[in-house]
């Protein structure tokens, strides 16, 4: 007798790494977070309109972060069995029941499909329909050259654009009669992965010489045939008019939201933008059939586009995708998209025809720090809850629910307005990045006017010429403000934060009140803040405070989702002229070096322009040894072990001599803490879970015994790389 069948449907999709780490800016990196999430979260709603349970992830009505990796449970009724016995002409009912299957992931599957290729001919279709004045005098030159056909009203690149649309992605899907199963039959899959890519053809675009320009002429002809300089020029005109649209629609975009807001009533609209912007897109724009003038769409398109990029057809969609006319009518919603604008761009102004126009723009000089992490040994902590007799399905939802509620709820506010953004968080996966960027200077200074007139009784003359500099120049790191007038500006903007003229000063600047306290306390953004940052996300605090109602208080960040996991981050303090992709990398190399090194640990990497980088690795309980360090006359000069390193390593003194790293640890950092570098601390100990300096004693074994001379070595580079990136990350 027939009787109800259950089956777990295990889905995911690839390359995602890779669509996000391939990505020069980080408007680049919203757009493939956005897409992956919305790809994701389809796959999740089209299983559950086909009668689907999504088990995994938890879906707690929040688009972005959804991640990739979907469990599904389907139940199979008598009824349908039997059906499918007719239908499909079987004869047992496992046959019937695979079938079933094949049509409910092929279902999936197609949504799938249907989806990324909406969000490309989108794409594409916005693209042509913005660019036909650049379009129809080239058409003619490629069919006079007959380069191109004149009978067909298809472009030359749709060919491209269709071979993205169907082989951008591997969807792989497997079914089990249970979890584990499932996930096994996946791997199995993806083992046997047979996929076809496109062969591209003409220039490159990207490092690694994997794709091809994007612009309507490409592959009509050979790249043989080409003239590089003609074809250079065509790219580089057409580049210049898509980024004069972009930056039309941008701005269109607004002036139609303000039509529908006329008193600025939308504080989403405020908080995105600034009140000064806004008025400045009516006052240029006062009618929804106002044409944008080209010398600002200009000026706002190269933020989103700059006209000397050569971008690949993913990259121009990752980047298109941000925009919200583009994206609105697909249904992906930028929502998260961050409150202001300018803080998609990392500062690279190109340099100024005009001397004068140079001298007054924001120099490029700021470093930035940005972390991916990930959760320690989630499968097995899932496997041990099913060995203790738990429903498998009921832990893996309560898991997700548990981490994707901790990633919005508590990791996204975590870090401020004014210092940073988490791009994505994926429950245990999580990316972000540390910066400060101030706002527009012509919405600047309406709000230092108001500073210097409510503070004139208390500020010397030089620091009225330095806020009279600031009005000027804006706040950067050319423009030196004095210690005591951070101090006096942060203090005033945190004890009036509920002034109504104030409040609406900063409105015009686009600034939230702690984001304007940050950004006057410290123009640049400091390596210590992002430190204090990773101080307060993972500790090892044995109990937690209480509060006043009586609910335990979590001892760190980390601690909220309350699962038995550690985490291990790879954080990157990269200077300001490395490729945003050679920082994604580094971030990757430092987190799986976290996690080689026995996880639940930070790898901290300092990142210099050359593309040479220092790394020191620490678990998270010996991490505040950073705030301990004291020089030879008492202060935080780090110079002192930084000089002292460097000429012992000059003279090999640490050569086969822990004694005399431990010697020199001791100096600068204090007796107790040199005694948390004895073997009581080297090693993760499982029972009492205690996370050592060294990781894992395994790798320290050689027949059979403990090899002493890996254990000294590593344990003086330990000291030796600690004083190096204490030297750049913490120096005064």
């Amino acid at each position: 007798m027939m009787t109800e069948t259950t089956v777990y449907t295990a889905i995911t999709f690839s390359p995602v790494q890779g669509f996000i780490e391939k990505s020069r800016k980080l408007r680049d990196l919203y757009g493939s977070s956005f897409i992956l999430s919305y790809l994701a979260s389809t796959v999740c709603w089209e299983a559950q309109r086909q009668g689907g349970e999504v088990i995994s992830p938890a879906l707690i009505n929040v688009i972005q972060g959804t991640p990739n990796q979907i469990v599904i449970r389907k139940n199979f009724s008598e009824e349908e069995i039997e059906k499918a016995l007719e239908v499909f002409e079987v004869t047992s009912e496992e046959n019937a029941v695979d079938n079933l299957l094949e049509a409910f992931q092929k279902a999936i599957e197609n949504t799938f499909n249907y989806r990324w290729r909406q969000i490309v001919d989108r794409c594409r279709t916005w693209a042509e329909e913005q660019c036909q004045a650049w379009i129809q005098p080239q058409r003619r030159e490629w069919v006079k050259r007959k380069e191109w056909r004149e009978d067909t009203s298809v472009l030359p690149w749709e060919r491209d654009w269709q071979l993205w649309a169907n082989h951008a992605w591997e969807f792989f899907g497997a079914h089990g009669d249970s979890i584990s199963a499932a996930r096994e039959a996946l791997n199995e899959k993806k083992r046997q992965r047979n996929w076809i890519a496109p062969n591209w053809t003409g220039e490159s675009s990207t490092l690694s010489g994997a794709d091809a320009v994007a612009y309507p002429g490409m592959s009509r002809i050979s790249p043989k045939q080409w003239d590089y300089h003609q074809e250079k020029t065509a790219i580089e005109s057409f580049y210049k008019l898509l980024s004069e649209k972009v930056g039309e629609a941008f701005l269109q975009h607004i002036a139609q939201q303000l039509c529908q807001s006329p008193d600025f009533t939308s504080q989403q609209l405020v908080d995105k933008y600034g009140k000064g912007f806004l008025k400045f897109v009516r006052r240029i724009l006062p009618h929804k059939t106002s044409s944008v003038p080209q010398d600002l769409a200009r000026e706002y398109g190269e933020a989103i586009i700059d006209p000397d990029e050569e971008l690949s057809i993913p990259e121009l969609v990752k980047r298109l995708v941000t925009l919200e006319a583009i994206a609105q009518p697909i249904g992906i919603p930028l929502k998260e998209i961050p409150e202001t604008f300018r803080d998609l761009s990392r500062l690279n102004p190109k340099k100024k025809k005009d001397p004068q126009e140079q001298s007054e723009s924001e120099p490029d000089n700021r470093k930035t720090g940005w972390f991916r992490g990930d959760g320690d040994s989630v499968g097995k902590h899932l496997q041990k809850l099913k060995k203790q007799g738990g429903d498998e399905a009921r832990n893996l939802h309560e898991f997700s629910s548990k981490m994707m509620k901790w990633g919005e709820e508590s990791l996204k506010p975590s870090l401020p307005s004014g210092k940073g953004r988490i791009i994505y968080a994926g429950g245990d996966d999580f990316l972000g990045v540390f910066f400060r960027t101030p706002p527009d200077l012509r919405y600047l200074q309406r709000l230092i006017r108001y500073l210097k007139e409510q503070l004139r009784g208390q500020l010397s003359p030089e620091e009225k010429t330095v806020l009279d500099t600031v009005a000027v120049k804006g706040l950067h790191k050319a423009v030196k403000l004095p210690e005591e007038l951070r101090k006096t500006l942060a203090i005033y903007l945190e004890r009036h934060q509920n002034d109504s003229t104030l409040k609406e000063n900063l409105a015009h600047a686009g600034l939230q009140p702690e984001e304007a306290i940050a950004l006057f306390r410290q123009p640049v953004l400091t390596a210590d803040e992002c430190l204090e940052w990773f101080y307060r996300f993972r500790s090892t605090a044995e109990k937690p405070k209480e509060r006043s109602d009586n609910a335990p208080e979590p001892a760190d960040l980390w601690s909220c989702h309350d699962q038995p996991i550690t985490a291990s981050i790879g954080f990157v303090w990269a200077a300001p002229n490395v490729p945003q992709r050679d920082v994604l990398q580094h971030c990757q190399d430092a987190e799986q070096t976290a996690k080689r090194k026995g996880r639940d640990r930070l790898c901290i990497r300092i990142l210099f322009n050359s593309g040479n980088f220092l790394q020191w690795t620490c678990p998270w309980w010996f991490l505040k040894v950073l705030q301990e360090y004291r020089d030879r006359d008492r202060g935080n000069n780090w110079t002192h072990i930084y000089n002292d390193v460097a000429i012992l390593e000059s003279r090999r003194a640490f050569e086969g001599q822990r004694k005399v790293a431990l010697e020199l640890f001791e100096l600068y950092f204090g007796k107790d803490n040199r005694n948390k570098l004895n073997p009581q601390y080297w090693w993760n100990d499982e029972d009492t879970k205690q996370t050592g300096i060294l990781g894992e004693s395994e790798n320290y074994i050689k027949n059979n015994l403990c090899d002493r001379e890996a254990v000294d070595r590593d344990i003086t580079n330990w000291i030796i790389n600690l004083a190096k990136v204490g030297f750049h990350l913490c120096k005064a």
